[in-house]
């Protein structure tokens, strides 16, 4: 029952970690605010992100901690690239505030799995999906950052 919540909760982190907040098809290119560089940025780093997370596969209840390490690992990246880039727009400004708070809720959730807290995993992964970075992604128009990493293993 506990490794069944931890993974349920490492799925969240999936959905979190780029996007995954519904449909990408109404997404652009391009970012109207910053004239594409900061789109062109962002969308590279989020497939990135999203390759080396999918990369991780699904953990077992034993290799939780080393998963919540690396994901936190991946989205700090992503957060430091994609702020780096962000312009004016508010809807980059948006998107970039929304993974700055998912890397401290990452930060806890990694600790409990570190304390073997697996219920604290599964409690603190809801904070990720409200901050829906889907939905921040595709007012961003970012098209890659909108979509959920799929699992290659």
């Amino acid at each position: 029952m506990i490794l069944a919540l931890a993974v349920g909760a490492i799925g969240l982190i999936a959905v979190a970690g780029c996007g995954g907040g519904g449909s990408s098809s109404s997404a652009g290119a391009g970012n109207s605010e910053s004239g594409g560089g900061f789109a062109a940025t962002a969308e590279a780093a989020c497939a990135k992100a999203d390759k080396q997370i999918a990369a991780l596969g699904t953990p077992q209840q034993a290799d939780v901690l080393e998963y919540m390490e690396r994901t936190e690992a991946v989205i700090e990246e992503l957060h430091r690239r994609v702020g780096a880039a962000a312009g004016d727009g508010a809807a980059e400004a948006a998107y970039v505030k929304g993974l700055a708070t998912a890397v401290p809720v990452l930060d806890q959730m990694t600790n409990a799995a570190r304390n073997e807290n697996y219920d604290a995993v599964r409690e603190l992964s809801a904070g990720l999906v409200e901050i829906h970075l889907g939905e921040l992604a595709e007012a961003a128009e970012l098209k890659v950052c909108a979509e959920v990493p799929v699992s290659t293993s």
